[in-house]
């Protein structure tokens, strides 16, 4: 047997008679466990959107598979995130300074069950970050929030605008 570009191997049969049998060398492992290129570039681009678990069920859907012709899970595609050093969805909603629901509750002096009813009445915006709904807050721009109050003249939380914000009112 000669190994070189291709494998050359000679092989005599019991009758006398001999073959030569000439095959292409295989790919090493690991070029073929390696992910596609389009593939990864897929997958960076699905994370400015989704979730793992997501990215996931949509190159299912879109006909991807791996190098061992099975479908994606959230465990491959996290691997597909570490392997080629991208960064998760959390990472990115951080760097587009968005905020935990803890910092907009320190940020305010409220509790973080008044940031979730400021999420649900359409004063803030969350953007989930995974498949459990967990996810960071979006504050809107040029505005702020002013707080409401309970009681006999209980006030809505409401959001003004910064530059009409009055000096009495400071900053909340």
């Amino acid at each position: 047997m000669i190994k070189s570009e291709t494998i050359t191997a000679y092989v005599r049969m019991c009758g006398g008679a001999t073959r030569t049998l000439v095959l292409d060398r295989p790919l090493p492992i690991a070029q073929i466990r390696k992910f596609k290129p389009e593939l990864v570039a897929t997958v960076d681009k699905l994370l400015e959107q989704h979730c793992d678990r997501e990215i996931a069920d949509i190159l299912n859907h879109d006909g991807w598979q791996t190098w061992e012709s099975k479908p994606f899970n959230l465990k491959k595609v996290a691997f597909i995130r570490y392997a080629y050093k991208l960064a998760s969805r959390h990472e990115r909603l951080r760097g587009r300074g968005m905020l935990t629901t803890r910092e907009v509750a320190a940020k305010f002096g409220v509790s973080k069950t008044t940031v979730y009813e400021w999420g649900r009445q359409g004063l803030i915006t969350k953007c989930c970050s995974d498949h459990l709904n967990r996810g960071l807050w979006t504050l809107p721009a040029q505005q702020t929030i002013l707080k409401g109050c309970g009681g006999r003249d209980a006030r809505a939380a409401r959001l003004i605008s910064i530059a009409a914000q009055s000096p009495e009112q400071g900053a909340v």
